[in-house]
């Protein structure tokens, strides 16, 4: 496999996982402290924190809150830095199903998201950065035209 289909691989390894809530599937494909930005739809300051941190995160806000949810990678940009570093930039949209006071709702998320990832010693390629940025978001009932 090519690097960049390795990196293309980890990328929607990660969206998959979050959508299936396989919580504990997805350390595997973070350094052990990534930087992370996501301040655009988390609220929280950029930092780097320890990959348990950063999922246990994602378990709490996504399975708290919504009933299911969708995590698409649109498309995707990958640059080989060295041997051992790489780039990489997709669009992402992330679809959150919410139910309230017996309504459903899906909150639809759309933007970018930045990587850097590392080849580790026993050549996987990991992300230890990544940095998101809103482009548009918007709440609709489930059911509404687009």
């Amino acid at each position: 496999m090519t690097d960049k289909k390795a990196i293309e691989d980890v990328i929607k390894s990660v969206a998959h996982l979050r959508e299936l809530r396989q919580w504990e599937r997805l350390e595997k494909y973070f350094v052990k402290r990534p930087f992370v930005d996501d301040k655009a739809i988390s609220g929280e300051m950029p930092s780097n924190l320890s990959k348990e941190r950063l999922i246990d995160g994602w378990r709490r806000e996504i399975g708290s809150f919504f009933y299911a949810s969708r995590h698409f990678v649109r498309r995707m940009g990958i640059r080989i830095l060295n041997s051992r570093r790489a780039k990489a930039s997709a669009a992402v949209e992330y679809v959150h199903y919410v139910a309230d006071r017996g309504q459903r709702y899906a909150w639809t998320v759309r933007g970018t998201v930045d990587y850097i990832l590392v080849k580790t010693g026993e050549d996987r390629w990991k992300i230890s950065q990544l940095i998101f940025k809103l482009q548009d978001q918007v709440v609709r009932p489930v059911g509404a035209a687009a």
